[in-house]
């Protein structure tokens, strides 16, 4: 390298910008250049007034150690907080009375049974009936017994839909931690389907629960400790007396679609086998044995011939849809998930399918869709296990969603929306239009009826043509009266029907021989001799005179 003041570079190029600076600047002239330049500033500011500038305001930032709103970490969710308001909507299950005829029929039966101090054959108006199994009466006859026919019935459908807001959250936090757990509950809570049949007496949401806590064991069972499946077995054997062996059948499926599509759960698929094997069928023995001692074929017959086998291969013709019935379910779901899978609809695609949970969890809810839709028989509330692991996966990817920020503000609208504004007021209006309410009001209030009169329909056709749902023989009327009747649509029963009670419609008038009897004001025509005791817009008590 050449010498330092030569300008040179190592290969001897002089440095041109070093001969230039050295040509042209004198120090000592730029030293005078800059005092000039100095004295020219101080006149200008004190000769000339600068115009006042617009005071630029202040960019809104985030606070120092916090990230831009589109990218902070998620704040954490009161888990308390989330459990109450998803809770709220389930409030006022007790302001309407049972709705016909699924939930009339159940009180119907608890109510008989409790009369009967019974606890293994089902009865309903004096005569076996195997409609479904056990589980719902056997948590219902508590209830009914101790809260009376508004508070109680209902009550143990709450408590298992509560129950399954607990069991969702416990496995998911172990999964994918707090804030999930909490959007969990909430996404459970907001579902019309889960909030609906909630507020019912219905067997799903006891199987619900079962069905959910069986398939969250399960898993727990593949990837953790292996002791799991023992209760696993418990609860699908409490699913069967829930709702028949179909139970069995939904864990099958689901159990063994997961374990093809997911090689990573088969490393401990061995262990406790025979033992929940034999869990599972003591508790289905603790009804199906009796029972079957009891009541011999018939319960064979009735309850697992034609109520099960039958119902799945299309024997109940009244909710058989063929092959137009593919796409039901479809809508339903949509309207189960709003609001949260509207939003959240890409947590079931493949690429947020990124762990074995989440893939178990769409396998579960797969599955179940499948099944009922190859089922002949079709009912909505028939997909309602199917909601659970959509709402856990739905969870996982709000929890880490940028663009939605699912605070307990948003939380608590949709809770308040659900129950004041959706469930609770169609409940009440359905309640009232359908001409249940009054006929529940002459029931609890005239408890001396003996015979429900045409009640039934007339024609043969399986939908009424109009919004009224008083074309059923309205079962819970039974449950009111809390006491047997004639159910007749004959006239002459009337009469010929024994035995004939002995009405005075005061001390001072001496007893005559009459029937009171229950029926529908359109049904009078045939019968002219009455004496109306209490008529409403469409029903009647009635006294007819032997």
């Amino acid at each position: 390298m050449g010498d330092g003041g030569s300008g040179e570079t190592a290969k001897g190029f002089p440095l041109l910008w070093e001969c230039s600076f050295e040509l042209s600047v004198d120090p000592a002239e730029l030293a005078r250049e800059m005092e000039r330049n100095r004295g020219e500033a101080c006149f200008a500011e004190a000769n000339y007034a600068i115009p006042a500038q617009k005071p630029v305001r202040a960019r809104r930032t985030s606070p120092p150690g916090k990230l831009h709103p589109m990218k902070r970490e998620a704040r954490p969710i009161p888990l308390g907080l989330v459990f109450l308001f998803a809770c709220l909507p389930l409030m006022g299950w007790w302001m309407t009375g049972l709705f016909d005829i699924d939930e009339g029929f159940y009180g119907a039966v608890v109510s008989e049974m409790n009369r009967r101090h019974e606890w293994i054959t089902p009865f309903y108006n004096g005569n076996p009936w195997f409609e479904k199994p056990i589980l719902l009466y056997w948590l219902a006859k508590p209830c009914i017994a101790l809260f009376g026919v508004d508070f109680g019935p209902r009550l143990p459908s709450v408590l298992c839909t509560i129950a399954l807001f607990a069991v969702c959250a416990f496995f998911v936090k172990k999964r994918y931690g707090e804030r999930t757990q909490a959007l969990t509950v909430f996404c459970l809570g907001s579902s019309i389907l889960v909030i609906a049949l909630g507020r019912l007496m219905m067997t799903d949401a006891p199987l619900n629960l079962c069905l959910t806590t069986a398939f969250l064991t399960f898993y727990e069972s593949l990837v953790g400790d292996r002791r799991w499946r023992l209760l696993t077995a418990f609860c699908i054997g409490l699913g069967v007396l829930a709702k028949g062996p179909v139970a069995i059948a939904l864990f099958v499926f689901v159990a063994g679609v997961s374990l093809w599509r997911d090689p990573s759960l088969r490393t401990q698929i061995r262990g406790y086998w025979l033992a929940g094997t034999a869990i599972l069928f003591a508790t289905v023995a603790l009804w199906y044995v009796p029972c079957y001692l009891a009541n011999g074929q018939e319960f064979i017959q009735k309850f697992l011939i034609e109520q099960n086998v039958g119902r799945f291969l299309g024997g109940d013709k009244a909710h058989s849809l063929g092959l137009l019935g593919l796409p039901f379910y479809i809508p339903f779901v949509l309207i189960a998930v709003c609001p949260w899978g509207w939003i959240e609809w890409r947590a079931v695609l493949p690429q947020n399918r990124d762990d074995s949970f989440s893939r178990f969890l769409f396998v579960w809810a797969a599955t179940i869709f499948v099944f009922f839709t190859a089922s002949n028989a079709k009912l909505p509330h028939y997909i309602l296990p199917m909601i659970p692991p959509l709402a856990m996966l739905a969870a996982k990817k709000m929890a880490t969603n940028p663009r939605v920020n699912w605070s307990p503000i948003w939380i608590m609208g949709i809770s308040m929306l659900l129950t004041l504004g959706i469930i609770d007021p169609a409940q009440r209006i359905w309640y009232a239009k359908s001409g249940q309410q009054e006929a529940q009001y002459l029931a609890r209030k005239h408890p001396e009826i003996e015979v429900l009169y045409q009640l039934g329909r007339q024609d043969k056709a399986l939908m009424t043509g109009t919004t009224r749902l008083q074309e059923t023989s309205l079962p819970s009327l039974l449950m009111y009266l809390n006491h047997d009747v004639i159910e007749t649509d004959n006239k002459d029963d009337l009469i010929d029907q024994h035995p004939k009670i002995v009405y005075s419609g005061s001390a001072h008038v001496p007893p005559i021989r009459a029937r009171i009897f229950f029926t529908r004001r359109s049904r009078l025509a045939e019968l002219p001799t009455l004496s109306p005791i209490e008529e409403t817009e469409n029903f009647g008590v009635y006294m007819l005179k032997l």
